[in-house]
């Protein structure tokens, strides 16, 4: 048998001893600060020993949940602290025991000083490494922060594995550990003021065998290689008195925290490894989604780009219908006006009945097909949105009256009364639409006419609500007619309808009336509704707000042949007279006629003829204006669409001083097949006075003459 011999490196002559706590300072704590900490109170002045029943607990310096528990408590005066826990201490457990004792130590009971503590750890399951450095740390940070330390702590009932686990952060957290059994041996220790050191050791010759080396290397081979193997304390490999006892304890505790620490590696890399697949993932899904959400963008591009060729498209359609029923009213009208025109004339010659007959025939079939070319392109104008969206002055007696003049005779052809009430208080100038106004009660009181054998045909306003800004008008109109059956209400508002589509019905039309009227109120911000009883009669009436105008003006009417306002010669100023220009031999008053068409220079000299005017004729813009440097007229009727030089080109011309006119203000009116707002406003801007379409009426030829020579009388 080998023996071997270890002395220590420290060698003590005397046995175990006590010694004064205040020895342990320089040797348990190496924490200096700023601010010198008070000392430790002297017991033996006080004259009380210290029990349990001293100590103050408080609920906020306490934590606890299912598995674990921490408590803290004090004794007032004497720098004290007893400290209580127990459980599986894992680290989410010291982080809530770090904030309970933080609030303790932030209190005047211990900051700036020195402090003893008694800690009961009888009631402790576990302890992991990690709860073990996350608290070490945690409280060195405290301290410092607090200037306070801990001079010694009585470690009470832990186990012999607990005691080796604690001795391993002892001096990190700079405390001199005192291990007791109680907590009643921790108060007497404290109390004799004197502990046991561990430190202290008698000299001593330790002889182990060199089989007792190869046990405990045995044992340590299998503490360190085997990963299932853990510490059974019940179990002694080596006895208690045994010299290297003590070192298989260490190795054992060492050996668990690194397996410990070691587990808690590998739970680390596997989440780091989780996260970063997840990571992966999302990365695969953000470049999907990047991909997709370029192929959207390109999606999104492709259909802008078929969006905004399909407006170019639909833009370059719309023109080409505009242009398309342009020119479709050009080639209708201009015939029509023909046909119109003479045939108006020839009513006006002396004509048997038979003849007559056939004349009036003729003149009514061409009335109506110019009212359906007109309810065709107003639909059709309707439909593409080509509507003015500008408001102006109206007047709504003038419209009345306008409407009155132009259908009264209609009525009284059929023996009916034709009226128009229009209650007070209605101011005479509103801003709201009065072409469309106009337009849509003309075509109310057609069909009212129209469907109407005996009794009366009514126009009637009023106002229904009225604010200082706006005011509202109930517009109708009311017959005595034929009236509506009730299942066939709804069908008199849909386009190309009639009510007897039989080929015996009495009366024509091609059923656009309402519909082209229903548009009209609802642009204008009111909606059509329908009263009808049949073989009684009907109504049709609607609602629309008009804005009053802050600064009344003189009143202006709107409708068929009104002169429209001139940069040169606003309709609502005083008008200027006119030179009647040149008479022929028999004192008419002479006009010029600019036309191409010969069969409308025939009908519009013949017309001019009958109201007493001479006339004189050009083909084109360049032959008109020769005529207007060597003659003095009194009024100049222009055709748009002319060879050589054009209408809006030779008005431009003529408002041109530098062309040596005889008269560069004379007033120029455009008679022309072109029907539409474009065309109206094209005229006007061009430096034209007034526009009338073709077919022209007389009635429509004479109101523009009225205007624009003061002393024609007709």
């Amino acid at each position: 048998m080998v023996f071997v011999t270890y002395i220590t490196a420290k060698i003590h002559q005397q046995s175990l001893k006590a010694f004064p706590v205040s020895d342990l300072t320089a040797a348990g704590s190496t924490h200096r600060a700023s601010t010198p900490m008070k000392p430790l109170p002297d017991n033996e002045k006080t004259g009380t020993p210290l029990n349990m029943a001293m100590v103050r607990f408080d609920p906020e310096w306490a934590y606890e949940n299912t598995n674990s528990y921490y408590r803290i408590g004090i004794i007032p005066g004497r720098h004290l602290m007893f400290t209580s826990v127990g459980g599986d201490l894992q680290p989410e457990c010291a982080s809530k025991a770090i904030q309970v004792l933080e609030r303790l130590l932030a209190t005047e009971h211990f900051t700036n000083s020195n402090y003893t503590r008694i800690a009961d750890f009888s009631g402790v399951v576990k302890l992991p490494i990690n709860t073990r450095l996350l608290y070490a740390n945690a409280l060195n940070k405290l301290h410092s922060k607090y200037n306070c330390q801990a001079e010694i702590t009585y470690i009470c009932g832990a186990s012999l594995l607990l005691r080796t686990m604690l001795r391993s952060i002892a001096s990190y957290v700079k405390q001199h550990l005192v291990f007791v059994p109680t907590v009643d041996e921790a108060f007497d220790l404290i109390n004799k003021k004197s502990v046991i050191s561990a430190e202290q050791q008698k000299l001593e010759l330790i002889t182990i065998t060199r089989q007792d080396m190869n046990d405990f290397a045995e044992i340590c081979g299998q503490i360190l290689l085997d990963d299932t193997y853990s510490v059974d304390e019940n179990r002694n490999f080596l006895c208690s008195d045994h010299p290297l006892h003590e070192l298989y304890k260490i190795v054992s505790v060492l050996n668990s925290d690194l397996r410990e620490l070691q587990r808690s590696e590998r739970e680390q890399k596997c989440q780091i490894e989780a996260a970063l697949e997840n990571a992966r993932s999302l990365n695969l899904s953000l470049e999907e989604e990047k991909k997709n959400a370029q192929k959207n963008e390109e999606i999104q591009r492709i259909l802008i780009e078929s969006l905004k060729k399909a407006r170019k498209e639909a833009e370059i359609a719309s023109k080409a219908k505009s242009e398309f029923l342009a020119n479709m009213s050009h080639e209708i009208r201009t015939p029509l006006h023909g046909v119109i025109g003479m045939t108006e004339l020839l009513l006006e010659t002396r004509l048997d009945s038979q003849q007559r007959s056939y004349s009036s025939t003729a003149y009514v079939s061409a009335r109506q097909l110019h009212q359906l070319i007109n309810h065709i392109l107003d639909f059709s104008k309707i439909e593409s949105g080509q509507l003015d969206k500008e408001t102006s002055v109206l007047d709504i007696k003038a419209i009345c009256s306008e409407i009155f003049s132009l259908l009264n005779d209609n009525a009284l052809k059929k023996g009916l009364l034709l009226t128009v009430n229009i209650a007070d208080g209605i101011p005479g100038t509103l801003l709201g639409y009065p072409v469309y106004l106009q337009q849509a009660l003309i075509n109310l009181v057609q069909n009212a006419i129209k469907f109407t054998y005996k009794g009366e045909v009514m126009i009637s306003i009023e106002p229904v609500s009225d604010t200082p800004e706006k005011i509202f008008l109930r517009i109708a109109v009311r017959d005595t007619g034929i009236g509506i059956p009730e299942a066939q209400k709804d069908l008199v508002f849909q386009r190309f309808t009639q009510l007897d589509s039989s080929a015996t019905r009495k009366e024509g039309g091609a059923g656009l009336g309402l519909a082209i009227t229903t548009k009209l109120v609802e642009f204008m911000g009111g909606k059509l509704n329908l009263r009808s009883t049949e073989n009684k009669g009907s109504e049709f009436w609607f609602t629309l707000p008009l804005i009053k105008r802050v600064e009344e003006t003189k009143k202006t009417s709107v409708g068929v042949g009104q002169p429209v306002k001139n940069p040169e010669l606003p309709a609502d100023t005083p008008e200027k007279p006119q030179p009647s220009g040149e008479s022929d031999q028999q004192g008419k008053t002479r006009l010029l006629l600019v036309e191409d068409n010969i069969i409308n220079q025939k009908v519009a000299a013949a017309m001019l003829s009958k109201l007493n005017f001479s006339v004189d004729t050009a083909t084109n813009g360049i032959e008109a204006l020769d005529a207007l440097k060597t003659n003095d007229y009194a009024l100049v009727i222009m055709d748009l669409q002319m060879p050589v030089m054009g209408g809006l080109e030779a008005v431009k011309a003529i408002r041109n001083r530098e062309r040596e006119i005889a008269n560069p203000d004379i007033p120029v009116v455009a008679m022309t097949a072109n029907a539409t707002q474009e065309d109206k406003d094209e005229c006007l801007n061009a430096g034209m006075n007034a526009f009338i379409t073709k077919p022209v009426m007389m009635q429509d030829l004479q109101n523009v003459l009225k205007k624009w020579i003061p002393r024609f009388r007709c």
